[in-house]
């Protein structure tokens, strides 16, 4: 670089503009204050992500069941291992013609270690069988089913079409009581709860006349428990 100076000077110094050490503290104290607010509010979206892909995915496995049932003529069941990501679908293989209103209402009664009881025996037809998982860090929180006892599937009655729900979670049980799958394209009446790392939930809810299931949006715990009550 060229530069003009007085006579009788032989030194040309040339200013440079930079950073000092100060600014450039200042500007990586700046960083890490902005990622530490950042960063958690991309975890938390991300994680909302994954609660609400798990929730399609149950979903869609739901219709799958619902639509080999009505394609194979036989029955199929969804099942869980509670507090962890892991769910089967497979067929329902003992049910018979005499049997299956008592089967469905089984499904559904007040107590989830009646269903459980009577739980059959899976089809050795491996490729029948489908074992999944959710999305990492998501879990089945809880699950329900219920029933309208004046059903004629029904063993037991109440009056004006009254309703027992039952936990799908029985002491000492691996996995929940089956939400089942009929060929006439009925289902068992259920609603499961996702969880995440982050305590927010998602509950999903199967019609059981239509087999139609649906998702809510992500709920906090709170917001959880007053839909229960």
């Amino acid at each position: 670089m060229v530069c003009a100076v007085p006579m009788g000077v032989t030194d040309c110094r040339v200013a440079r503009s930079g950073m000092t050490l100060v600014e450039l503290l200042v500007v990586l104290a700046l960083l890490v204050v902005i990622g530490s607010i950042v960063v958690p509010v991309f975890t938390g979206s991300f994680a909302s992500v994954r609660l609400r892909r798990a929730g399609d995915q149950v979903l869609t496995r739901w219709s799958q069941a619902r639509a080999r049932a009505i394609e194979t003529g036989e029955a199929y069941q969804f099942r869980f291992t509670p507090e962890t990501g892991a769910y089967r679908v497979e067929p329902w293989t003992n049910l018979v013609e005499e049997g299956v209103a008592g089967s469905r209402s089984t499904s559904s009664t007040s107590t989830a270690s009646d269903a459980n009881s009577s739980s059959p025996e899976t089809s050795d037809d491996s490729a029948a069988v489908q074992s999944r998982s959710l999305p990492e860090k998501i879990t089945f929180h809880a699950g329900q089913l219920a029933v309208a006892l004046s059903r004629p599937s029904a063993v037991s009655s109440g009056p004006n079409g009254e309703r027992q729900v039952a936990s799908m979670q029985s002491v000492g049980d691996e996995l929940s009581t089956p939400i089942l799958f009929f060929p006439d394209g009925t289902t068992s009446e259920a609603s499961v709860v996702l969880a995440n790392d982050r305590n927010q939930f998602v509950r999903l809810t199967l019609r059981g006349l239509t087999g139609v299931g649906r998702a809510t949006e992500i709920l906090s715990r709170e917001e959880l428990q007053k839909a229960d009550r």
